[in-house]
């Protein structure tokens, strides 16, 4: 047995309440969250990550829903990746900006970023309405290595990337940004970034949470490829689970 097996095979999962599905119509879902009572620890969740892990705040968790199982963990193969060519025309037309690797930290500054991109993009969703609390119980931690990628015109920040620096790669957390239309898909550019620096830190994975075929809010994921998904408990390329036709 090996060393991560051991570490990992006494966690106690707890189930939560089920709920209706935020992203498939008329599913219910529930999530597994580790126990809270855990002292949980960067090594650990790194493990915890290639089993299909996340993190929200300090509770982490993974779907385990009764009549589903359209969520799978994907991650970005970071040394092979190369930009499409739509990808390539929205690094070119945010070059003027600054990208900025910086410690997290939850600050008034940024929350007003947040505040308002969840108001203009996600008011019907169960994050709205924002508050500052919510904003950073959701994306910070007090044992989790953290980081943000902070996007700059001039000294404005118009864009930030929340991120968990595992041992085999970096976790997207969540993403935000100006919805000003002066600047060309930051939601994407942002995910560019990410992955670029992953390989920068010689990380091979970039961990963009989960996929669902069938839901326009997580297909667009298999736009950054080579990916792999986590599939009966392996990580297998996109392209072995799922017949090309069907990747968007």
């Amino acid at each position: 047995m090996s060393n991560k097996e051991k570490s990992t095979q006494h966690i106690k999962l707890y189930a939560g309440p089920e709920h209706a599905c935020g992203y498939l119509d008329n599913q219910t879902a529930v999530s597994l969250f580790a126990d809270p009572s855990l002292p949980m620890n960067n090594t650990l969740y790194s493990e915890l990550s290639r089993l299909g892990f996340r993190r929200s705040g300090n509770h982490v968790y993974r779907p385990k829903c009764p009549h589903c199982s359209a969520c799978q963990p994907f991650r970005v193969l970071t040394e092979q990746f190369k930009p499409s060519r739509s990808q390539k025309r929205i690094l070119k037309a945010n070059k003027n900006l600054s990208i900025h690797f910086e410690p997290a930290k939850p600050t008034h500054e940024d929350y007003e970023l947040y505040e308002l991109y969840i108001t203009e993009r996600h008011r019907d969703g169960d994050m709205y309405p924002p508050s500052y609390e919510q904003y950073a119980d959701f994306l910070f931690s007090d044992w989790c290595k953290s980081a943000q990628i902070r996007v700059k015109d001039g000294e404005l920040t118009i864009a930030i990337m929340c991120l968990d620096l595992l041992d085999d790669g970096l976790s997207a957390v969540y993403s935000f940004f100006t919805p000003d239309d002066r600047y060309k898909s930051l939601g994407v550019f942002l995910i560019l970034k990410t992955i670029a620096l992953a390989r920068k830190l010689n990380l091979p994975y970039a961990y963009l949470g989960y996929y669902i075929q069938n839901c326009h809010k997580m297909s667009y994921k298999s736009s950054y490829r080579p990916a792999e998904v986590l599939h009966n408990n392996h990580w297998k390329l996109l392209s072995e689970t799922i017949p090309s036709s069907d990747i968007s």
